[in-house]
């Protein structure tokens, strides 16, 4: 006979129910809670005075096609519980031809209605949001079809030179934070305890085979716990922490070439400063430089278009002017609207056009909506990633106008990976590849202008 786990012959079911038999006759000790509440003058009184245990909510759907109150005699001329009076068919509204929901909720002393359900409004030329011109629209999924050149022609931008500016101040971390940063890493793509369904695993090369469900930590959690962590690290290497806010709605409303586009974006994470980073080269140097062709293509091409829309510029945070913006770009929620996956140049125009948004709404709250040339540039900061890949880009904002002898000003440089890979091998937690570049850009981006 072979040897198996030994059993215990109490089920711990039946044993709690057992326990539970012997301690529900327990009786409460006196506290003395209610002379101490008497000599306050505070009255004390029974809690079944109080509470009265409703009964269960009961929900009608009713077709009424006749004209007359028969068919309503039919259902509410009956008495639903004991303790409650009849509903009569004076108490209901008569509707020809249409459903009417009532939620009733019955306790022990009345009858209340809690009302009808609102019917939603059909979207035609009625409805509030219907505008007469269609805008083109551009989300947080959104990517631009002809990627970076497509960006620059939709905001008028420029690149002067290639990587980042020569007058942005470089930071090096020390070995001990490279190592934290090892650590988080670790701890936010393989140590975390989240498990839901990841994304189906496809293979081009046989589309209808179907893989086992993965289980695992999602590319939305684990992206936003490794900017948290990264942002909180370069914190507290700087001894001077910026004001962060996170998961916020930017949105801005303008006309591009007689196209009406709307441009918004969700900022994961964005850093504020009191006082805007001061420009980083003359807003005029630029001036005559020619943007990129499209060929036949509009700057429009690959923007949904709607002609619902509300004509509004949403910055969330007043005076203060913004420092860094960090964009997840993770593939569960950017996706391309041909079902291509996302290119190199598209994810870099993402940021391109992240940059701008924040930008753009921060100078129409200071400037007014109407400006066109801005008095006094506005520099954004931005790091795009989706976990792994970082793009670091910086944006100058000169004009928020088209066809103008002033550009935007951009510098950029190529996308840089964290790591290799971070995963589990042989049961073990593994992290290879470690790139400490990012952290100093990162903590270079942060420190700039720390006094503000």
């Amino acid at each position: 006979m072979r040897v198996t786990q030994t059993l215990w012959r109490q089920h711990i079911g039946w044993t709690f129910k057992q326990h539970w038999k012997v301690q529900r006759h327990r009786v409460p000790l006196a506290t003395g809670a209610d002379l101490v509440l008497s000599q306050m003058n505070i009255p004390v009184v029974p809690a079944e005075d109080i509470v009265a245990a409703p009964c269960p909510m009961r929900i009608f759907f009713i077709t009424h096609n006749c004209t007359n109150n028969t068919c309503l005699s039919k259902v509410f001329s009956v008495q639903l519980c004991s303790s409650t009076k009849l509903i009569t068919t004076e108490m209901v509204d008569v509707w020809v031809d249409s459903i009417l929901i009532f939620i009733v909720f019955i306790t022990k002393k009345e009858l209340k209605f809690v009302g009808l359900a609102d019917r939603p409004l059909p979207w035609d030329e009625c409805h509030p949001l219907y505008h007469k011109q269609e805008c083109h629209m551009y989300g947080n999924h959104s990517v631009l079809l002809k990627g970076l050149d497509q960006a620059k022609v939709l905001t008028n931008t420029v690149e002067l030179e290639q990587g980042l500016p020569a007058a942005l101040p470089r930071v090096t971390a020390s070995a001990r934070h490279h190592h934290l940063v090892n650590n988080l890493i670790l701890s936010s793509l393989a140590l975390d305890a989240e498990q839901k369904k990841l994304p189906k695993l496809k293979d081009p090369e046989r589309p209808a085979f179907n893989f086992p469900r993965v289980y695992g930590i999602t590319d939305i959690r684990s992206t936003r716990l490794l900017t948290y962590r990264l942002i909180q690290l370069c914190a507290s290497i700087s001894g001077s922490p910026r004001p962060v806010v996170n998961h916020t709605p930017v949105k801005v409303t303008m006309d591009r070439g007689g196209s009406l586009v709307q441009l918004g974006i969700r900022a994961d994470q964005l850093l504020v400063a009191k006082t805007p980073l001061s420009p980083l080269v003359d807003q005029y140097s630029t001036s005559g430089m020619e943007l990129p062709g499209l060929g036949q293509a509009h700057f429009t091409v690959s923007l949904e278009t709607d002609h619902f829309y509300q004509d509004i510029d949403i910055y969330p945070t007043g005076n203060w002017a913004p420092h860094t913006l960090v964009l997840h770009g993770n593939q569960s929620e950017v996706y391309n609207l041909y079902e291509t996956p996302v290119t190199e140049q598209q994810w870099l125009g993402r940021s391109l056009v992240g940059s701008f948004i924040v930008a753009a709404a921060y100078a129409r709250a200071q400037f007014g909506a109407g400006v066109e040339d801005l008095p006094h540039p506005v520099c954004v900061q931005c790091c795009h990633t989706d976990g792994r890949l970082f793009h670091f880009v910086i944006l100058q904002l000169n004009t928020l106008g088209v066809g103008t002898e002033l550009r935007n000003i951009l510098w950029s440089q190529p996308r840089v990976a964290l790591f290799d890979t971070c995963g589990y091998k042989n049961g073990q937690p593994e992290l290879t590849g470690y790139n400490g570049d990012v952290l100093d850009t990162l903590l270079s981006l942060y420190t700039h202008s720390i006094t503000s």
